[in-house]
């Protein structure tokens, strides 16, 4: 679909003009008003130009709303032309329409892709970024570039993609393709970069996770150069070297919660780059401990198995989702459920392998490797990692229950559930989706095991509290609060969930016949 959007508006050997609306009229007017008057004023050898860069050409060729404006000027820094703008303003606010905003500068931070110092503003309510036209030089050991004044071609040619080197000339109102196959390839659905791919991607590795993550997001095909050059061994390497796991998470995280995080996946395991990807440390010093004091012969073959168990999950998920409505609307309306369950569904080869993640402690100094790879190797949030990590370590135990549950007790499966915190069910979506990928007959017993979850209530397990809290059950025992307590705590809610109905006499009843065990 997004295929024939941009083929509809990008006519073989014809430039496309494009529509914009009122707010982007506005802004654009104001910009030319002021790069007039600014050239006018001045003798100069080169005058004044400005560019919209970056994804909004893109996104406007394919009919998306794009609020993503970079403004790049040609002969000063993004700061001194946001001033220029301002002041321009201040002297002509009755016409204009506006009064200057104040100016926020982002200084240049590598490790987060900003090589440049970039001034940022409000303009008729929209945020406006100024930065220079730039050319890039890398060197073997860094991501990071020496970045100089260039050219509006030098600044497309240092691009992630063609299709991303777009401009659109602000004073000619016109789209500029420096690259010469940037409206072809936005045409034709493919992602190739600017320059020779294998120099590009070990100037900057990350340039092949954006690549895979347009690819997911707009449907697109990768250009088999590019996407062999991706294969390439050096590349696996530089992953290791130049990239801060940050970048790769924030990056991952768009894969996965996008429209299509399979085909992002499939890219990513098919170029040989899920072991990098899902790195389980980044700390070079945790990393050399583990290696020297801990086995690390199952990890090592966790991560041989990985790529075969992800074209395994990436076979037979697509035909769950058709399967399946439950998952099928989680997947469509929660992007973080979704991030969760295929993480949860792909680490399954690392189920009881543990590493130590702080060698300093004295306790509790290991994790589980599948959290420590959410947490430590994607840098996404503590909590994705514990949860993530519950429903990896769960599986055998939760499919025995669901092989089982027709004889167990109402508290065997009520704990079970409880145990998940209220993230139940995609602890159940990731075991089913497990089970259904080495045992397509076992979806009937999963579905069988969800409704009589419902049937019986307990989908809310985590949610039960004791009839009775601790300080009144204290008082009506006559015993001072104590380590008691929290065993006797434990069982009230376990009785409970047997005796569904029941009402504080009867609960008081039944502690006071367990007392004994805990006093």
């Amino acid at each position: 679909m997004l295929k024939k959007a941009a083929s509809s508006l990008i006519q073989r050997n014809m430039v496309p003009k494009l529509k914009l609306t009122e707010t982007e009229q506005q802004i654009c007017r104001l910009l030319k008003d002021y790069t007039s008057e600014y050239n006018k004023s001045r003798a100069l050898s080169e005058p004044l130009e400005l560019r919209i860069t970056g994804g909004w050409v893109r996104d406007k060729l394919l009919g998306f709303n794009s609020h993503d404006l970079d403004i790049a000027v040609n002969t000063m820094s993004g700061e001194q032309l946001a001033l220029e703008i301002n002041d321009f303003l201040r002297r002509n606010h009755e016409s204009c329409g506006i009064t200057p905003h104040s100016i926020h500068k982002i200084d240049k931070n590598p490790e987060k892709s900003k090589h440049l110092e970039t001034a940022t503003t409000k303009l008729f309510g929209i945020d406006v970024d100024f930065v220079n036209l730039r050319s890039e030089e890398y060197t073997t050991e860094s991501r990071i570039p020496v970045v100089a004044f260039g050219t509006p071609k030098q600044d497309a040619l240092r691009r992630d993609a063609t299709l991303n080197a777009l401009f659109y000339n602000i004073q000619n109102d016109e789209i500029e393709d420096f690259t010469g196959t940037g409206l072809e390839d936005l045409n034709k659905g493919i992602l190739r970069t600017p320059l020779p791919p294998l120099q590009t991607f070990l100037d900057d590795p990350l340039r092949v996770l954006r690549l895979i993550r347009f690819a997911s997001r707009l449907g697109f095909v990768i250009d088999p150069d590019t996407y062999k050059a991706m294969q390439d061994p050096e590349i696996n390497k530089a992953f290791g070297i130049k990239i801060s796991r940050e970048r790769v998470g924030v990056e991952m995280q768009k894969i996965l919660q996008g429209p299509n995080p399979l085909l992002g996946l499939s890219f990513i395991q098919k170029a040989g780059l899920d072991n990098v990807i899902f790195s389980w440390h980044s700390d070079s010093a945790i990393i050399h401990y583990n290696r020297e004091n801990t086995d690390m012969s199952k990890a090592e073959k966790a991560y041989q198995e990985l790529g075969r168990h992800i074209e395994l999950v990436l076979e037979k998920l697509p035909v769950l989702l058709e399967a399946f409505p439950l998952l099928q609307e989680h997947w469509k309306n929660a992007p973080v459920f979704k991030q969760n369950f295929i993480l949860g569904v792909i680490f399954a080869p690392f189920r009881g392998i543990k590493i130590v993640w702080n060698p300093q402690k004295l306790m509790n100094k290991e994790t589980s490797i599948s959290e420590s790879i959410v947490k430590d190797g994607l840098k996404l949030g503590r909590n994705d990692a514990e949860l993530i990590a519950k429903c990896v370590e769960s599986h055998v135990e939760y499919n025995d229950m669901i092989l089982r549950y027709e004889s167990l007790s109402r508290s065997d499966i009520g704990l079970e559930i409880r145990s998940f915190n209220g993230d139940w069910e995609l602890a159940h979506l990731v075991n089913l989706a497990l089970a259904y990928c080495f045992d397509e007959n076992s979806l009937g017993q999963y579905q069988n095991f969800y409704q009589f979850v419902f049937d019986q209530n307990l989908q809310n397990s985590h949610a039960l509290k004791p009839l009775i809290d601790g300080k009144t059950l204290s008082k009506q025992l006559n015993i001072k609060p104590g380590r008691w307590m929290g065993g006797v705590v434990a069982e009230m809610v376990k009785w409970q969930m047997d005796n569904p109905g029941s009402d504080e006499k009867q609960v008081l009843e039944f502690v006071q016949t367990i007392l004994p065990n805990y006093t």
